[in-house]
């Protein structure tokens, strides 16, 4: 990577160096930081959370557990907090991905198209993607989803932060899946994915996009990592539930910063999200294959 692009992902640029993320992390100021590396490492940049960059939610993990899946939030708007993120689409009609200002739907029938921006959608978590931290992987060989996720924790100066997190990459095999679409009367999510379309993609090469969001928000989002994926050629992807990974860049940028929109619909109103046990039921959902 060269020093111009260096620059581009860590503020304080490649030659302010330090020490190692994870082992040079620093509480300055009230401020928790990592700090940056040398580029001969493969690690570029810092992950001290944005000032003024918040992740924005539409809806909360509760309400599609309780199976409210009706387009609330005119995906125009939902864009206009952010060109990055996760959802899903009215009905449960596919895993949404956002990237480069784009929304991709990929449905149970393995296709990926574009999602216009009149639609509704019922939950979406976006942010302005600005990253700050660069990683190389793959120069040890190659990482399945353990090991990457162990890899990106040891990046992160505290777990009890939101990260955006943007791997491009050449997999050796990703699994994905994508929900059937419902109809009314809407089952709760974890009946719904029980009928869930699963796919063996093999070696393939394109986005992972998703989030790290602490543990006590399970149930708001959803805690620990979420991912979908996306191919180059933006021809499949889907719900990320596990892949390995040949040689790829990690991107993040943290954030101290949650806004949330709640529905304003009398289903929302009215439902007890007090009565479900969520928290196995989001683990199962979120990690687990049908099968």
């Amino acid at each position: 990577m060269s020093g111009a692009e260096a620059g581009a992902v860590g503020t304080n640029g490649p030659d302010s160096v330090a020490s190692a993320p994870g082992s040079g992390t620093t509480v300055a100021g009230g401020t928790i930081a990592t700090t940056v590396t040398t580029a001969a490492s493969g690690t570029i940049g810092h992950l001290n959370p944005a000032i003024g960059l918040n992740i924005t939610q539409f809806s909360v993990i509760h309400a599609l557990m309780a199976g409210l899946y009706d387009g609330v939030f005119p995906a125009e708007q939902v864009l206009a907090k952010g060109d990055f993120g996760i959802g899903c689409g009215e009905a449960l009609n596919g895993e949404l991905v956002f990237v480069d200002g784009l929304i991709y739907r990929c449905t149970s029938d393995g296709r990926v198209s574009l999602v216009d921006e009149t639609e509704r959608v019922p939950f979406a978590e976006v942010v302005d993607f600005v990253p700050t931290l660069s990683v190389r992987l793959g120069d040890d060989g190659p990482l399945d989803r353990e090991a990457f996720e162990s890899r990106v924790s040891s990046l992160m100066p505290s777990a009890n932060l939101f990260y955006a997190i943007r791997l491009e990459a050449e997999f050796d095999r990703m699994l994905v899946r994508e929900p059937i679409r419902q109809h009314h009367p809407f089952k709760p999510l974890i009946e719904a994915m029980k009928t869930q379309a699963e796919s063996e993609l093999g070696e393939t090469s394109g986005s992972l996009i998703g989030f790290w969001a602490p543990g006590i928000y399970q149930g708001i989002s959803v805690a620990g990592f979420h991912f979908h994926y996306l191919d180059d050629a933006r021809a499949v992807g889907g719900h990320s539930l596990d892949y390995t990974i040949a040689s790829g860049t990690l991107t993040m940028q943290a954030m101290s910063s949650l806004t949330l929109r709640l529905p304003h619909t009398p289903e929302f109103g009215a439902a007890d999200f007090e009565g479900i046990d969520n928290d196995m039921a989001i683990r199962r959902v979120e990690s687990a294959s049908a099968h």
